[in-house]
C-alpha cells in the first residue's frame, strides 16, 4: 500500500521532531573548586540522556579556555563553579577565568558555543549577579576578602567599584552582556554557600522537576520558582539577560571592546551625548589607555561631557587609588589633560600610595600604575633609602619598572654589595636581571671578590648575559655553582638534571636560585612545579622573612598559582598553620 505525499510527509515530520525531542543535551561545566554542584547535577541527569562535559582540563594549561571555545562544543546548560571576585578560581586548582576574558570572548564571538548557546547558566560563586546594592559587608571589608584571596589590590578596588559604586555596570550586567543569548543566568547577590551546601538544594531541586529535557525546552522568562524556592534565604538571584541589559546598551559595552578605532570613538561620543559616562566607567577605563589615538575622533562638546563625569566619579573615590587613576588613564586617553598636568597627577597619586599603609596588597597597586607610567622611574637615592627604610615590601615596586633611572641603580647595588638584611639582597638581584650592562662590570668585579662561592653564583644568575664569558672561574665550586655551570654549558635542556640542582641544594634555595632553573624550563605548568618546590622545602624560612615570599610569589607564571602562593606569605602563621 502506498502512502500519499502529504501522509509522508507528516510521518517525516512526526520522526524528526521525535528524533530533536530526544536528542541528547549537553551540559559543559567549568570546576574551579568544588565538584559539588556538578556531582550532583550528573547524578540525576545522566539517565535523561544528558551528556556532560568538563571544559577545565586537569592540567594546569593557561590557556584552557581557548582552547575550549576552538573545541566547536555546543553547551545546552553551562555550569561555573568556584569562589569568585571579578574571576573564578579554586582552593584546589591553579586554573582560572576573568571575568573581562570572558568579556572579550562574547563580544568578538569567539567562543559562541559556550558563551551564546546554553539555554541556563549557573554561576555557583560569591556575588556573581550582585547588584550595585549594599549588602551586610562594607566596601573595605569585602576589598580585604579579595586581598587575603590573593587577588591584586588595583583589579579588587575595581572590583569594589563595580559591586558597590554607582559607575559602571554592576556583575550582574556584565555577565547579562556575557550571556545576551541566555534565557536564565542564576548565580547569587551576595555571599552564596559553599559547593558542599549548594549540593543538596540542587539535589531537592532536580527532583522536583523531573524531566530536566523538558524544563530546558519549555524554558520561559518566566521566575524558575522551583529553584527560588530551593535556595531561599541563600542570596540566590535569577537574572534574564536581555531584561537586564539592553541590546543598545550590551552594542555599546561591546563596541568599547573592538579592536577597531572607529568603532571605540563612536561609541565613546554616543555615550557622551547620552550622558552614560557613569554608566559604561569601567569600559572606559578597561579599554582605554595612555597614547591611545582616539582623542582626535571626539568632538570637543563630548570631551567636556565625559570631563565633567570623569570629575565626579574622581571625587566619588578619592580613597580608592586605582579609581583615581584610571580616571586619569581615561583623561589622558582622551586628550582631555595636558601632558605636564598628567604628570603632576601621577606624581601626586603615587606620593598619595607611597604614604599609605605599604603592605603587599599596597606594593602591587603601586606597581600597577607603575606599568602604566613607565616614565615614572625619577626617584631620587635619598627618596629610595626613605621608602625602603619605612617598609619592608617597598624595594618588591622597583621590579615594576621597566628601565631604572641611576639613582635607582646605585640604590640596587649597595643593597647587592652591603645590604641591610638579607632579603633586600635577594630583591637587588632579582630586580636587576633584565637591567645589567657592561658599564656596570667594574661594580660587578668588586662585588665578586668575595669569597662565597654562593653569592658569586647567585650574582652571576642575575647578570648571565653580562658575565656568561667568566662561567668556568665564577662556577669552579662544587654545589650549587657547579650545578648552574653544567646548566649553562648544557647543548640541550637538561629537566631532570635542572630538577636536581633543586633537590641536591636545597638548604641554600632562594627566590633568585628558584626562579633561575624555573625561568629555564619552557613548559610553564612544570616550571611552577619548580617553583612550589622551593616553597614547600623552604616554608617556614620564606614566612620568616615576607618580602621573599612575595618575591618567589611573583615569579610563578601561572595565575592560579600565583594567588595561591600570595594567599600563603599573607596568611600562613597568621591563621596557625
Amino acid at each position: 500500500m502506498k502512502l500519499n505525499s502529504l501522509v509522508k510527509t507528516l510521518i517525516l515530520t512526526a520522526l524528526l521532531v521525535s528524533s530533536t525531542a530526544h536528542a541528547a543535551k549537553t551540559f559543559c561545566s567549568m570546576t574551579l573548586n568544588s565538584n559539588d554542584e556538578i556531582a550532583t547535577f550528573a547524578a540525576a541527569l545522566t539517565k535523561q540522556g544528558f551528556k556532560f562535559v568538563e571544559l577545565v582540563p586537569d592540567n594546569k594549561d593557561p590557556r584552557w579556555f581557548q582552547q575550549a571555545c576552538r573545541s566547536g562544543i555546543q553547551c545546552d546548560v553551562l555550569l561555573i563553579s568556584g569562589h569568585f571576585g571579578g574571576l573564578f578560581f579554586g582552593e584546589g586548582t591553579s586554573q582560572t577565568i576573568d571575568i573581562a576574558q570572558m568579556e572579550k570572548s562574547s563580544c568578538d564571538n569567539s567562543c559562541p558555543g559556550i558563551l551564546k548557546n546554553p539555554k541556563e547558566v549557573f554561576l555557583m560563586g560569591c556575588n556573581t549577579l550582585a547588584s550595585q546594592k549594599r549588602d551586610h559587608r562594607t566596601i573595605d571589608q569585602y576589598l580585604n576578602v579579595l586581598l587575603n584571596d590573593g587577588i591584586p589590590l588595583d583589579f579588587a578596588e575595581q572590583v569594589v567599584a563595580s559591586r558597590y559604586a554607582q559607575q559602571g555596570f554592576s556583575l550582574e550586567k556584565r555577565f547579562a552582556s556575557i550571556f545576551p543569548d541566555t534565557t536564565k543566568l542564576y548565580g547569587f547577590y551576595s555571599t552564596g554557600p559553599l559547593g558542599k551546601y549548594a549540593a543538596p538544594i540542587l539535589n531537592r531541586y532536580l527532583k522536583s522537576v523531573g524531566n530536566y529535557n523538558s524544563h530546558l525546552d519549555n524554558l520561559s522568562s518566566a521566575p524558575n520558582a522551583k529553584l527560588a524556592a530551593a535556595f531561599k534565604g541563600q542570596s540566590f538571584r535569577e537574572t534574564t539577560p536581555w531584561k537586564a541589559v539592553t541590546p543598545e546598551d550590551r552594542g555599546l559595552y561591546c563596541a568599547l571592546r573592538s579592536d577597531d578605532k572607529a568603532t571605540q570613538s563612536k561609541a565613546v561620543v554616543q555615550i557622551a551625548q547620552e550622558n552614560k559616562v557613569t554608566t559604561f566607567f569601567d569600559s572606559l577605563a578597561s579599554q582605554l589607555s595612555y597614547g591611545d589615538t582616539i582623542a582626535g575622533q571626539i568632538d570637543s562638546v563630548s570631551k567636556d561631557i565625559i570631563k565633567k563625569s570623569l570629575a565626579k566619579i574622581k571625587a566619588n573615590n578619592t580613597e580608592l587609588v586605582t579609581i583615581q587613576h584610571d580616571v586619569m588613564q581615561v583623561s589622558a586617553s582622551l586628550g582631555l589633560v595636558d601632558p605636564f598636568s598628567r604628570d603632576m597627577q601621577v606624581r601626586m597619586l603615587l606620593d598619595k600610595a607611597y604614604g599609605q599603609t605599604m603592605n603587599y596588597a599596597k606594593v602591587r597597586q603601586i606597581c600597577g600604575i607603575i606599568r602604566d607610567e613607565p616614565g615614572f622611574q625619577n626617584m631620587s637615592f635619598l627618596r629610595l633609602r626613605e621608602l625602603s627604610a619605612r617598609s619592608p615590601y617597598f624595594m618588591l615596586t622597583l621590579g615594576c619598572y621597566s628601565e631604572l633611572n641611576e639613582d635607582t641603580r646605585t640604590f640596587l647595588f649597595t643593597k647587592i654589595a652591603s645590604p641591610d638584611k638579607e632579603y633586600e639582597r635577594t630583591i637587588a638581584l632579582q630586580v636587576m636581571k633584565p637591567f645589567w650592562r657592561l658599564e656596570d662590570m667594574d661594580f660587578l668585579e668588586m662585588v665578586l671578590k668575595t669569597a662565597d662561592p654562593l653569592l658569586k653564583a647567585r650574582v652571576f644568575m642575575s647578570a648571565r648575559e653580562v658575565l656568561n664569558q667568566y662561567k668556568y672561574s665564577l662556577l669552579i665550586t662544587p654545589g650549587l655553582p657547579s650545578c648552574i655551570l653544567k646548566a649553562e654549558t648544557s647543548s640541550q635542556y637538561q629537566l631532570g638534571q635542572e630538577w636536581s640542582c633543586l633537590t641536591q641544594n636545597k638548604t641554600v634555595l632562594s627566590p633568585d636560585i628558584c626562579d633561575y632553573f624555573a625561568d629555564r624550563n619552557p613548559d610553564p605548568e612544570n616550571a611552577d612545579d619548580m617553583r612550589w618546590y622551593c616553597w614547600s622545602d623552604n616554608k617556614q624560612r620564606l614566612l620568616n622573612s615576607r618580602p621573599e615570599c612575595f618575591l618567589l610569589a611573583e615569579t610563578f607564571k601561572i595565575r592560579g598559582n600565583q594567588m595561591k602562593n600570595i594567599w600563603n606569605c599573607s596568611n600562613r602563621d597568621i591563621y596557625g598553620y
